[in-house]
């Protein structure tokens, strides 16, 4: 159940140029109970009218560690939320609530999970695949996450270990790549519907840009996907 939460900054280090990587201990309760997709709510500041600004973030860290929650953050110049996160010291207590929504794992999975992700939706990721490694289901995993250019990379090393560790086939894309990338290339809408023919009953967990999820959804829609039973999204922004 959601509830207040007491934390405290333990530590925040910079992962990319404009992303941050943040963990709390949790304070009260001693542990919070959560699954992984779900996010916390919390203060950041106030609007000029006085009232109190919050913002949502989605818990990077493992279900089964509530005693710690960790946010990956994106710095997004003049943003409050990021002046709020970059000013704060170590050691500074901060009140949330949550855990909330509903961008969670099914139950059972009838065949083949495909992951989504852009930029920083990679963080609801890394917990939703370790709440995955100890099932016994039939299909295979796959995540595909997409970002614009090298410099956007962040814990690519993580997040590899976390896919190879859960028999996940990792792609990673850049949509503007530099000359010397030697990855794959472009936008990740395409090779997942690429993917369709060659996938069994999968089900698509989509997180990160509003765009890409609308799009996406609605060409899987189209290509025959039941949207309420095969589709899950969290968008981060538009």
């Amino acid at each position: 159940m959601s509830g207040p939460i007491t934390t405290r900054l333990r530590s925040r280090s910079a992962v990319a140029a404009d992303v941050y990587d943040l963990w709390f201990d949790v304070l009260e309760p001693a542990k919070v109970v959560f699954k992984a997709g779900q996010f916390v709510t919390l203060p950041v500041g106030t609007d000029a009218q006085g009232q109190s600004l919050r913002r949502s973030y989605s818990i990077a860290s493992m279900s089964d560690r509530g005693e710690e929650l960790r946010f990956i953050i994106r710095d997004i110049p003049g943003g409050v939320a990021t002046d709020y996160f970059l000013r704060m010291a170590p050691g500074t207590e901060v009140p949330m609530t949550g855990p909330h929504g509903f961008f969670v794992l099914s139950a059972q999975h009838p065949g083949d999970v495909v992951f989504g992700a852009t930029g920083t939706g990679v963080a609801p990721v890394l917990p939703m695949l370790d709440e995955l490694r100890p099932r016994r289901e039939p299909g295979r995993r796959f995540l595909y996450w997409g970002l614009r250019q090298e410099s956007d990379l962040f814990l690519v090393p993580e997040v590899e270990a976390q896919c190879r560790d859960t028999d996940t086939e990792l792609h990673i894309h850049l949509s503007r790549p530099g000359d010397a990338w030697q990855g794959l290339r472009g936008r990740i809408t395409a090779p997942i519907l690429d993917s369709l023919p060659r996938l069994v009953t999968p089900t698509f967990y989509l997180v990160g840009n509003g765009h890409m999820i609308s799009e996406l959804k609605g060409k899987l829609v189209a290509a025959g996907v039941d949207r309420k039973k095969y589709i899950r999204t969290e968008a981060f922004f538009d």
